[in-house]
């Protein structure tokens, strides 16, 4: 029987010279792939229509989780 995935939107905060992760959070997770890169485009538009677009020092995507580490 295959393991459930799960999808993380990670959500990173970049700063620094050199650039470093000054932190690091999962958003939402999600039961696919596609799902939690729809809800990515979701959350840039609606920043865009509130006229306060994602800074460029925040960086998100979706990441598989398997339920083990590395």
């Amino acid at each position: 029987m295959r393991g459930k995935m799960l999808w993380l939107l990670m959500i990173i905060h970049l700063g620094g010279d050199p650039v470093s992760v000054r932190h690091a959070e999962i958003g939402q997770t999600f039961h696919s792939e596609q799902d939690c890169i729809k809800r990515m485009r979701e959350i840039f538009q609606q920043a865009e229509q509130q006229n306060q677009p994602v800074p460029p020092e925040v960086n998100m995507g979706c990441v598989a989780f398997k339920g083990k580490g590395a």
